[in-house]
């Protein structure tokens, strides 16, 4: 196995991995491995590998006799782990001997399952073409695009607008065995400080934006507060958990199953409501609401909140209904044109610059192939750290703002007109498409 996932990081080209893998149709331990690693809908293992990967954690000595296979160790991640029979320090205490129990190539393959990543530059889109159906995508609930014909599928008498946190996206999940957390993507994510005020709250699920709050009571902006948020080490005193809606385990099953839910978003919010009265602690709030009964009223909280150097608002119908997919009855209202693409290049910097020792922009990419193009606007400290894993970084999904898309005479792709880098998206494994980011400028015009 380890020398599959080796093979399969010699070239980046994407026919030469589909090549790959349809070689290896037929290898039962290679679907396993990739359904374990990136299929987070069938597996969740409730620990991460940020203990071992602590500086001050001993390294793992060299096991010449090694007395469990790797198939030994996924069956513990897959009947222990992801079933939460054991939890806590118990579970990083039994990995941790189960790791001391592989061959060195079978840890290393072991690792990248926990970390949920093979490091193979190889999304779900991909291995499923190889694969037919082998990894499920997670349940995401995203907004629309406000433009004037998306607007009239909202029934505005008594809709919902609430501010759009500029954070980042979490799910958390309370059940019977506690509470876990997830990023849209399906990675997971401890929070200590949320997990014990809510291991009380109703079975289901929660959703919400996560921020850093400063000493002063301020918000951190986005990327430096998105960065520690997704660090090693994330201040979890100074993390607050901004919710906007709560959905029952039975209708969360019957989004993963494509169905339609019933409940209408003016009864969940009155729920999430009712949960959240007892509530004293300032880590976890319910996002600010406001109820109006005209599109002017919306707008003017969305332009009040980015008068305030917030990111913008989303106007929800009190009908719409959970659902798996893009909801025409959630729109984001904002100004600025963000898309998240993906990275495939740096451009050297120019010599006897001071970028002549880093880079001088990322080169980036849609998903479609429709759009193209380079940016900068990097901190000296971003700069040394990105060209420091400059493989790692490459297949990477970042957030670009700009103030344009235009297609130009002799080019069979869109750019971005003056593109500045916003942040790294751990949370994403694909991008917006040049559709996509057309709606999104057409919203940004129709506010203006």
């Amino acid at each position: 196995m380890h020398n599959i996932i080796n093979t399969l990081c010699e070239n980046n080209g994407a026919n030469y991995k589909l090549g790959i893998l349809k070689e290896h149709k037929s290898n039962e331990q290679l679907k396993r491995v990739l359904m374990m690693t990136y299929d987070k809908v069938a597996y969740r293992y409730y620990i991460t590998m940020n203990h071992w990967n602590k500086p001050d954690t001993s390294p793992f000595v060299s096991n010449s006799s090694p007395t469990l296979s790797l198939d030994d160790a996924l069956d513990f991640l897959e009947t222990k782990l992801s079933t939460r029979e054991i939890t806590g320090n118990a579970a990083i205490e039994q990995m941790d001997a189960v790791f001391r129990s592989l061959s060195d190539e079978d840890r290393s393959v072991v690792m990248k399952v926990l970390n949920r990543d093979l490091r193979i530059n190889c999304g779900r889109t991909q291995i499923n073409k190889a694969f037919p159906n082998l990894i499920n995508k997670p349940v995401y609930m995203r907004c629309g695009i406000y433009n004037k014909d998306t607007a009239k599928k909202i029934n505005i008498v008594g809709a919902t607008v609430q501010l759009k946190a500029d954070g980042t996206y979490r799910e958390f999940e309370c059940d019977a065995n506690g509470t876990s957390s997830s990023s849209r993507s399906g990675e997971e994510y401890e929070y200590p400080v949320q997990f014990d005020l809510m291991k009380d709250y109703p079975n289901g699920h929660y959703f919400g934006e996560l921020t850093v709050i400063n000493e002063d009571g301020t918000v951190m902006n986005r990327a430096e507060g998105n960065g520690l948020i997704n660090s090693s080490t994330p201040p979890h005193d100074q993390i607050v958990f901004d919710v906007w809606d709560y959905v029952t385990p039975e209708e969360y099953a019957m989004a993963t199953k494509k169905e339609k839910c019933k409940t209408p978003y003016s009864t969940r919010l009155a729920k999430l409501r009712e949960i959240l009265i007892d509530n004293t602690s300032p880590q976890i709030r319910l996002i600010e609401t406001h109820v109006v009964n005209a599109m002017s009223e919306a707008l003017g909280h969305c332009m009040r909140w980015m008068n305030d150097g917030l990111e913008g608002a989303i106007l929800k119908d009190s009908n719409s209904v959970f659902r798996d997919g893009t909801n025409p009855q959630q729109l984001k209202l904002k100004l600025a044109i963000d898309l998240d693409l993906r990275i495939v290049g740096f451009q050297e910097g120019t010599v006897g610059t001071s970028r002549e020792k880093t880079f001088g922009a990322i080169v980036f990419e849609s998903d479609d192939g429709k759009i193209k193009g380079r940016t900068s606007g990097f901190t000296d400290a971003l700069l040394k750290d990105f060209n420091s894993r400059r493989a790692e970084m490459i297949g990477k999904i970042i957030t670009v703002q700009c103030n344009d898309i235009t297609k130009g005479r002799d080019n069979g792709f869109y750019a971005l007109s003056h593109p500045r880098f916003i942040e790294v998206r751990d949370d994403r494994t694909d991008t917006d498409t040049l559709e996509r980011a057309l709606e999104t400028k057409s919203m940004a015009m129709d506010l203006t």
